[in-house]
């Protein structure tokens, strides 16, 4: 099959919903970028109440088709769960579509399953993450993994964040190795490069900056981070750090804050501005129980910021202790407060760092990222 065929195949997303988040917003930028490179591509998503962009609108400007099912949500709902995947299959033979990409855990089994009863030629998996640990429970996780093993027989290829989200489905033998490659992930980081950090600058600031940017949510641990500033009292460095995100933890990370009577710790709620936040920082500290990939950390690196990430998930195959950031325990909170004031006490290396972390950055671009998944596609043809 020559190039220019292949550029005409129908090309299938499938994610679980489109609310605000990494999968979210990748999944929608992959739309639009196929799009743009000739692909015919339909959008089908779950219920959404919270996406980070107009979703409808977003798929005019970028031409592509978008339809909702408002049956696939996220919890485990035997009637709704049965009564999407009727709804998935009825679309995939009305769209009759060439490749099927999935993404996320309740849509990856759902729409797998439809994509087989509709012999779908190509199907493809993107996991968005290590979801083997840190998101559920021992039973329902293991419920999980057999029944990714059944699924992935009817699997052309699953796309993994990482090396090590790649090593996580061999060593829980989801499929034979040759199933699984890696196709990273792709973050728009122009934004960032034209807004590099105030770190980058050789002069020490009055008051060092530490900003921290994600979901306020248990597996995203910003208690870690607090209880690190609370352990910082004592050096009294002048140090402020800015908190960015909501969630349902925010009342109780406030409350932390105002018992342990924390000083210089902002909340800014969500925000759409990160590249100008980031500009005006100096290290960013990453704090989750897992993170699959870590696009913030893309984006701050983008930034020139220097990096303090807790070692899960494909975080190290990101940021190499020492080189472009530092690794700690998601559990340690004397060792995150020990990383920030050896950054605080070395200007240069947080410079060092911050110039390592522009470069690495331009690897995960959100162009480079399309071309690898296009690549997969055309690879397994």
């Amino acid at each position: 099959m020559d190039s220019s065929s292949k550029r005409k195949q129908k090309v299938i997303l499938l994610i679980t919903r489109l609310d605000r988040g990494g999968s979210a917003e990748l999944t929608m930028q992959l739309a639009a970028g196929l799009s743009r490179r000739g692909y015919p591509v339909t959008l089908i998503s779950g219920k959404t109440t919270n996406p980070l962009w107009d979703p409808a609108e977003y798929a005019w400007q970028q031409h592509f088709s978008l339809y909702f099912v408002d049956s696939l949500i996220r919890p485990i709902h035997p009637i709704r769960d049965i009564i999407a995947l009727f709804q998935i299959v009825r679309l995939l033979k009305r769209l009759k579509p060439d490749i099927l990409h999935t993404n996320s855990s309740k849509a990856g089994l759902l729409g797998r399953i439809a994509g087989a009863i509709c012999r779908v030629p190509l199907i493809y998996h993107s996991p968005h993450g290590h979801i083997f640990y840190g998101y559920y429970n021992r039973i329902i996780s293991r419920l999980f993994i057999l029944l990714e093993k059944w699924i992935a027989c009817y699997t052309t290829k699953i796309l993994n964040l990482t090396e090590a989200g790649r090593q996580d489905h061999i060593t829980k033998k989801i499929a034979r190795p040759e199933k699984f490659v890696v196709s990273s992930c792709g973050v728009e980081i122009d934004p960032f490069l034209q807004l590099p950090s105030q770190n980058l600058n050789s002069s020490m600031p009055e008051q060092l900056k530490v900003v921290w940017a994600g979901r306020i949510v248990p597996v995203k641990n910003l208690r870690l981070l607090l209880n690190a500033i609370e352990l910082l009292k004592e050096f009294n460095l002048s140090i402020s750090y800015e908190i960015i995100g909501a969630g349902e933890l925010m009342e109780e990370a406030q409350k932390i804050v105002r018992l342990k009577n924390l000083t210089n710790v902002n909340f800014f709620g969500y925000r759409t501005d990160l590249p100008k936040i980031f500009a005006d920082c100096d290290i960013f500290v990453l704090t989750s129980l897992n993170e699959g990939f870590g696009r913030v950390l893309v984006e701050a690196m983008a930034s020139g910021l220097a990096i303090i990430a807790t070692k899960v998930g494909g975080v190290p195959e990101i940021i190499t202790d020492g080189i472009n950031g530092l690794l700690i325990p998601s559990d340690k909170p004397d060792k995150l407060s020990k990383a920030i004031v050896t950054l605080y006490q070395n200007p240069e290396l947080r410079r060092q760092m911050g110039l390592a972390n522009i470069k690495k950055a331009e690897y995960y671009s959100l162009n480079n990222y399309i071309s690898r998944v296009i690549n997969i596609y055309r690879n397994f043809n």
